[in-house]
């Protein structure tokens, strides 16, 4: 399921939390974005229009969305913690190459009730990922008219996640 800025809100407000202009921001550059900002991107897009805005605000509000389950926090141990709105099952493409993370809206193999009826394993999360290279850096590759150093320059953004054009 992904949810819309009026949803987050609604859940936030509901939850007994303040809704600030600042956490706003946040909300609303995350329900519409579909790429998995990390927090320095999402603090990169909203401290523009928010002169108050300070990177501790953005974790805090990450924080509390996650809390409340209406974000994921997809963890990398060599890079950003990146965070997904969609909270439904579904299959993460994960570009090696830049780092883009793309969602592919099919349900795991294995049901959570299957899991548990086998294995009495209480499932509370799932994560599933595939790695590989996306489209865009395939064609970077294999472009002759891209020059080594193009293709170190565009793939140097891997922490970052979203290529350079």
């Amino acid at each position: 399921m992904l949810h819309t800025t009026e949803d987050i809100v609604t859940a936030f407000q509901s939850s007994g939390r303040r809704m600030t202009r600042q956490r706003r921001a946040v909300i609303e550059y995350l329900a519409a974005s579909h790429n998995h900002p990390s927090a320095r991107q999402v603090f990169a897009a909203v401290h523009c229009g928010e002169s108050q805005m300070s990177l501790a605000t953005i974790y805090n509000t990450l924080g509390t969305l996650v809390e409340l389950g209406l974000i994921k926090e997809m963890e990398f141990e060599a890079g950003d913690n990146r965070y997904d709105t969609n909270v439904s099952p579904h299959i993460n493409l994960v570009c090696t190459a830049c780092g883009v993370i793309t969602d592919f809206d099919r349900k795991p193999p294995v049901s959570t009730n299957e899991i548990r009826k086998v294995l009495g394993f209480e499932t509370t999360g799932i994560r599933m990922e595939y790695q590989g290279v996306c489209a865009t850096c395939r064609s970077k590759e294999h472009d002759p008219r891209t020059t080594s150093s193009e293709i170190a320059k565009f793939t140097d953004i891997a922490h970052v996640g979203e290529p350079m054009n």
